[in-house]
């Protein structure tokens, strides 16, 4: 079966590379420019080197990832491919061709498992994944505007309908708070990695002279929940967890 990262996605992935040096702000004759022309040239590894740069100087987003993602995928690199593809998705949620290349290259990898842990709270604030952070911001501005005008409006008219809405719209002020909140801590907290090894063994502690639990391969998505020295706590959403050296995931 042919990959969507290729045909019939040439149009779509022309336009990501074409477009993305305005979104970023770049100049001509920029790193962005370079790497794309660079890309397209086949010459994927100087390609990814440049995006890669690009990111360490502060000029980071959805787009730039996604771009860096299929780099890692044209040079056969699983992990970096799946580990940029999820950072896209993250600033990127709602992103149909983000989300079905990262599909794709989850089931090339030996434990077909995207292990990121959902958030205790997505249960309640179902929405938290489909906004990302800037957007989640700027329902929370226009929501605390409106709770703040209806509060003004209903000190010179006490009407039912304005202490109603009053009353929804703090609902909705709390609700946002509560997303944001969540959401940043999703963008924020690195709460996911990628196993690099081809195969890794997960201990029960945090040495190994401890038993190993389980094994997980290279490109395997896995939440982070803490660090210990050189050590790193997984976590997967079956409850399974255990410690594996940081140097086995990236970041």
């Amino acid at each position: 079966m042919t990959p969507r990262i290729f045909p019939p996605k040439h149009l779509l992935l022309g336009l990501a590379l074409v477009l993305l040096p305005t979104w970023v702000g770049s100049q001509p004759e920029s790193e962005i420019t370079q790497a794309n022309q660079l890309y397209n040239q086949n010459q994927f590894q100087q390609a990814a080197d440049l995006y890669e740069r690009a990111i360490v100087g502060g000029r980071e987003n959805g787009h730039l990832y996604f771009n860096l993602g299929n780099a890692y995928f044209r040079m056969g690199d699983v992990a970096g491919a799946v580990f940029n593809y999820a950072r896209a998705q993250t600033l990127l949620p709602r992103d149909e061709d983000i989300k079905s290349n990262l599909e794709y290259v989850l089931r090339q990898t030996v434990d077909q498992l995207d292990g990121r842990k959902p958030h205790a709270l997505d249960s309640m604030v179902f929405w938290v994944r489909d906004l990302n952070l800037k957007e989640h911001g700027i329902a929370l501005l226009w929501i605390n505007l409106a709770f703040w005008l209806a509060l003004t409006v209903r000190l010179h008219h006490r009407t039912q309908i304005l202490h109603t809405a009053a009353k929804v719209l703090l609902v909705l002020l709390v609700l946002a708070l509560v997303s944001t909140g969540v959401r940043w801590q999703l963008e924020s907290g690195r709460s996911f990695g990628v196993v690099l090894p081809k195969q890794i063994d997960v201990h029960s502690e945090w040495n190994t002279r401890t038993a190993a639990l389980f094994q997980l391969h290279q490109g395997t998505l896995v939440s982070l929940a803490r660090e210990k020295e050189h050590w790193v706590e997984l976590e997967l959403p079956d409850g399974k967890s255990g410690w594996t050296l940081k140097s086995n995931i990236a970041p």
